[in-house]
Parts: C-alpha cells; structure tokens; sequence
C-alpha cells in the first residue's frame, strides 16, 4: 500500500511491486467493510487536535473527478454519475483545508463531501430548483463544509472559512457565523442595501483607504503577461438585505450586517479586482489588508486539487473498475497530499516547526541520514534550517526531489516536494528493512 500512496500515481499496476501486493490493494479498496465516511473521519480526525488553541483559516472548494475516458469499464451503479457538465461520468470532491492563519501551515481536512448527481437528474425547471430550500441544493455543500469544520475544530480559538463567488449564499451569512467563526467570500452579486443602494455603488462612492502592489505572473490561458500591479483597496459597512425570492420562505433575518473590502488595479481595465464579504471588523486599511491576505491563501487548495489530479497523482487515470473504491482511493491520497502541501508551506515560511507534524521519530532519523548524504561541501549546500524542524525536513525532501540546493535558485514547487517524498518513502522502506535486519543478526549472536 506504501507504494500505491508514495508512487507517481493513481494507476495501482504501475506502482505495485508485484501481483500479490496489486491483489491486496484491490481487495482492501473493494472491501465493503471499509467505507467511505471511516476513511473520512481517519482523514480529518488529528486535525481538530493540532487547531487547539489556534486561529485558522478553512478553504473551501470543490473540484470534479472527471472519468468519462472509462466510461466502457466502470461498473453500473458503483459511486459515479453525471458531473459539471451533466454529461460526462464521474463525481465531485468538496474539501475544507485547514491553514494556521499566522504561520500558513496546512494541519488538515475539516470535511471531505464526495458525490455525484443521478444520470437521470431532472432539469432545474422540472424541480422548480429556485423555489427549493437550500438544504435540498448542491450549493448546500458550502454550508455544510462550515458546519463540518465548526463541529471538528471547536477547540480552536477562532475559525474563518474562506470561498470563491460560488458560495455567494444568503444562507452562508446567516448560517454559519458565530462568535468565533467568521466568513470571507469573493462577492458575486451586486447585492441590495438596506439603503436600496447596491454594494458596489457604496464601494466606488467610499474613500481609497491606501494601496499596495502585488507580483502577477504570466497566464497563457488568459493570454496575460507577468507584471506588478497597484491595488486601491476601499472597504465599507453594509447590511444586505434577504433577496426577494428568499423573502417569507424561512425564518432566517432580513438582513445582516457585513463589510465589504474592494482590492482594484489601477490603470487597466480589465485588471484584478477583488469584492470581499466578510464578517470580520474593518476599521482601518490594515485591517482590509489581512483579509485580502487570508483570501489569497486560496491558492493552497487550487494546489491540492491540481495535485490530485493533472500533475501529481492523476486520479482521473486511475484503472478501478468501481466508481466507490476510486473514491476510497481519493480519500487515501488526499492525506498524502496533506504532507506535500505541509513540506512546501514549511519550507517558504520563517516558523521553527516540529518536524513531528508531518514525520515519525523514525522517520526523522532516516532524514538526517539522508540529509548528510545531500549536503555539498560548500556553505551554500548546507541545509540552513535548525535541525528537527519541518523547514529542516523539507529541505531533505526538496534536494530528493531535483532542487539543486542553492538560496539563489527559484524555490521548490510542490511537484518537486512530491516526487521527493516518494524517493524518500522507498529510501525509507529499504532502512526500515535494513534495521529489522540488524536487529535479528544481533538477536541471533
């Protein structure tokens, strides 16, 4: 199985070391005693331990597992459906990934939603879908990846879920938000007031509170090229009020309270701009600031995502017959992608953490023999991080991993950190065997 998790993908052949190890991962991913929400809960369950205590930011999205290419050998009725397009074959994945707001450490998942709509799925006009509650709609997902990580993390001193436009939801602002748990959502909706005016009107008549410039790179799909960009940043104090459609269909309040932070490039058109809702206080443009920082931490689960599929483990490829054992199998890999995504947070950031978050003792011993190894001669190809760190270890893991080594190369990636973690794991595994075989020759004199 240490193969299947540490391999270069989701393709059990390719990454089993021989046909009794192929069977066995079969058999443990077919077996219906163990079941997608165990996997889950072994999934999320140390993450309310490590968030004791702490504030943190929960990312929350959903990607779509797409496996149309094997539509021809996947069982019937087996974990799989209709996805984005409501033609294609697969399922959907919605995670809420936990991110220490000071240090930007990934501690772990608050909830994992795996599901898939019926191929007889019935149009929205069939369903009168604008007329349903919210509880019976997909986007219920939003709501329920809060509440997940609201019972999950209750130990933690403060909690703020971020998202994208598509969770623009009345119901999130109502829902959701408590004493310690706070929302920052990219606004899709040029909301009503309770002034009758909409939010952006209220934004463009306030005052620039300051500005600030960010580095953009280079998008070929988008057909932009990399620049440094000034953004004014503006924030105000609104109530928005219940849409009309939504108005005597529930007991929820008629209108909430939030603030509105607005980071907009100056001196292009079609430029950045960022509408944020939040319930956090702004007061000052500092404070605006901080939330457009929490919001930009969205890129660490953009990279989950991208890890699970396309460039890292390649779960789309994935040659399971049964639709619910791919999803077991995603589950499974997700806790690997957690240790990529810790590596690579640890190893741009100043924190003098415990190597302990992501490594065993064990482990930990075989990294600094391995470490040792991949030091140069020269200053320059020492590992400068303290030693039994995770900035230590990351370090090791980047170097197995292809990076060259030098402060003044470009920082590693989380391709590089994955392929190092899986020549460590067969590093380790050969040391492991090695020490069990010391031991019995000692055992034997």
């Amino acid at each position: 199985m240490n193969n299947l998790f540490n391999g270069k993908s989701s393709v059990i052949r390719g990454v089993s070391s021989n046909a009794a190890e192929q069977k066995a991962t079969y058999r443990f991913l077919d077996n219906e005693n163990v079941t997608e929400p165990e996997l889950i809960k072994a999934c999320c369950e140390r993450t309310g331990q490590l968030c004791k205590g702490k504030h943190v930011l929960v990312l929350s999205d959903t990607t779509e597992i797409n496996l149309q290419r094997h539509i021809g050998r996947l069982e019937q009725d087996s974990g799989v459906g209709l996805v984005g397009n409501n033609r294609d074959i697969g399922f959907f994945a919605h995670l809420g990934l936990v991110i220490d707001a000071e240090a930007y450490q990934a501690l772990g998942f608050s909830s994992i939603q795996l599901w898939h709509r019926p191929e007889t799925k019935e149009s929205k006009e069939q369903r009168d879908y604008d007329n349903l509650p919210i509880e019976d709609k997909e986007s219920y997902k939003w709501i329920g990846c809060g509440k997940d990580s609201k019972e999950l993390l209750k130990d933690a001193e403060s909690i703020t879920v971020i998202s994208d436009r598509e969770s623009d939801i009345y119901e999130m602002f109502t829902d959701l938000p408590d004493g310690k748990t706070h929302l920052i959502i990219r606004s899709r909706f040029n909301r009503y007031t309770e002034e009758g005016s909409r939010i952006y009107e209220r934004l463009e008549k306030s005052t620039a509170a300051g500005s600030y410039t960010i580095d953009i790179g280079e998008n070929l799909r988008r057909k932009t090229q990399k620049r440094t960009a000034k953004l004014e940043v503006k924030y105000c104090e609104v109530f928005i009020k219940k849409p009309g459609k939504k108005k005597g269909k529930d007991e929820r309040e008629e209108q909430i309270k939030i603030w509105v932070v607005e980071a907009k490039e100056t001196g292009k058109t079609n430029g950045v701009c960022w509408r944020l809702l939040t319930t956090h206080k702004i007061e000052s443009f500092a404070d605006a600031l901080q939330v457009i920082q929490w919001y930009r931490a969205r890129w660490w689960i953009e990279e989950v995502f991208r890890l699970l599929k396309s460039k890292g483990y390649q779960i789309e490829d994935s040659q399971l017959e049964n639709g619910w054992a791919i999803r077991k199998l995603t589950i499974m890999i997700l806790q690997t992608i957690l240790r990529v995504m810790q590596m690579l947070v640890a190893y741009h950031s100043n924190e003098k953490q415990d190597a302990k978050i992501a490594f065993t003792e064990d482990e930990i011993v075989c990294l600094e023999k391995v470490g040792k190894q991949n030091e140069g001669k020269s200053e320059k190809l020492k590992n400068p991080s303290i030693k039994g760190t995770l900035k230590w270890a990351a370090w090791i893991i980047a170097r197995l991993g292809g990076w060259k080594g030098y402060e003044s190369q470009r920082n590693p990636g989380p391709i590089t950190i994955k392929n190092g973690l899986d020549k460590f794991q067969n590093i380790y595994n050969g040391w492991c065997i090695a020490m069990a075989t010391l031991e019995e020759d000692v055992g034997t004199q």
